[in-house]
């Protein structure tokens, strides 16, 4: 499977084959693209496995930059088992507040999924920080927050 649009043209940085794909972008921006159809914990862990390794070796750019942006494509989702969203919700308040300046979250107009995201963006309000927004396609939401598409392959590359 290849990224979907509009990442189709990005170098691929990670993949995964449950979890689908990831890119570190400037400025400070983690990219995701989940393939899977349904949330699991395994996904749930692989993507905080990543924001971690972002955190640990990108940290003095990111408190540049007010935090980390995050934008999660997941269109192709479905829904989620709820140990998923336990472990969502857990690593992200295992964090210090002040590590996300904002996220969005590209999905499928369904009750489920509105649901989640606005659980995960009453989290944010009132524990970690940064503004949620949900979208249905992720090019609007890239240009307004300036992201700007890697250069180069591999997973946290200069």
């Amino acid at each position: 499977m290849r990224p979907a649009p509009p990442f189709d043209d990005w170098p691929v940085q990670y993949e995964h084959p449950e979890f689908g794909y990831a890119w570190y972008a400037a400025p400070a921006v983690f990219v995701n693209q989940l393939h899977a159809e349904r949330g699991t914990a395994s996904v749930a862990n692989t993507l905080h496995d990543l924001v971690d390794d972002i955190l640990a070796r990108r940290g003095d750019e990111l408190r540049e930059h007010g935090g980390l942006l995050i934008v999660h494509d997941w269109r192709r989702m479905k829904g989620y088992d709820a140990e998923a969203r336990r472990v969502f919700l857990g690593r992200m308040k295992r964090r210090e507040p002040g590590y996300l300046r904002a996220a969005v979250a590209v999905v499928r107009d369904t009750p489920l999924l509105r649901m989640a995201v606005q659980t995960a963006n009453m989290l944010m309000a009132l524990r970690v920080g940064g503004d949620l927004e949900m979208a249905i396609e992720p090019r609007a939401a890239l240009r307004a927050h300036g992201v700007v598409a890697p250069i180069r392959r591999g997973w946290l590359m200069d």
